[in-house]
């Protein structure tokens, strides 16, 4: 596994971006209403991104292992005045099972707080997700609990299980 690499996301991403999130499995554990629908609207979606990137709101990153694309990274929910985020990731199903979310995250809480000088980061999970509730802990956050209800996704309300680190 080679060192991974991280670049802003471009409309340019929108191809990868929409592939990843055909997966299935991927699906399951991303809000329905984060995945887009086709390219166009990752398009679409990518460079909304890039102008809430430039005014500090959000940093969407595409992760690169040095020969090509496999994730994503998403530093948002920033707040500079109380100095916190809340981090996301995504790795290409292909890539499952390798270390890389680990990597990615460890990443992402690098450019948090270094970068951006944040203190602390909060990460919900798909209380079903066991890879990415892993990945969280193996990178020091504390579970704060299951929070029930907490998103209204594909006609429900859903959970998530809340994570909290100090950086």
């Amino acid at each position: 596994m080679g060192k991974l690499k991280l670049r802003h996301a471009t409309k340019k991403d929108a191809e990868f971006v929409y592939s990843m999130m055909q997966n299935k499995d991927f699906q399951k554990h991303y809000l329905e209403r984060l995945l887009y629908k086709n390219v166009e609207e990752a398009r679409k979606g990518l460079a909304k991104l890039e102008k809430q990137a430039k005014r500090g709101l959000v940093h969407y990153f595409i992760v690169n292992n040095g020969t090509e694309d496999i994730g994503i990274l998403d530093l948002y929910k920033i707040n500079a005045q109380d100095k916190k985020a809340a981090i996301g990731y995504g790795i290409t199903a292909d890539k499952w099972g390798k270390g890389y979310g680990k990597q990615v995250c460890a990443l992402g809480l690098e450019i948090a707080k270094k970068k951006l000088k944040l203190h602390t980061a909060e990460a919900t999970a798909d209380p079903e997700n066991k890879a990415s509730i892993a990945v969280l802990e193996k990178n020091g956050f504390k579970l704060i609990g299951t929070v029930e209800d907490y998103y209204f996704d594909r006609r429900k309300f859903i959970s998530r299980t809340l994570y909290y680190k100090t950086l």
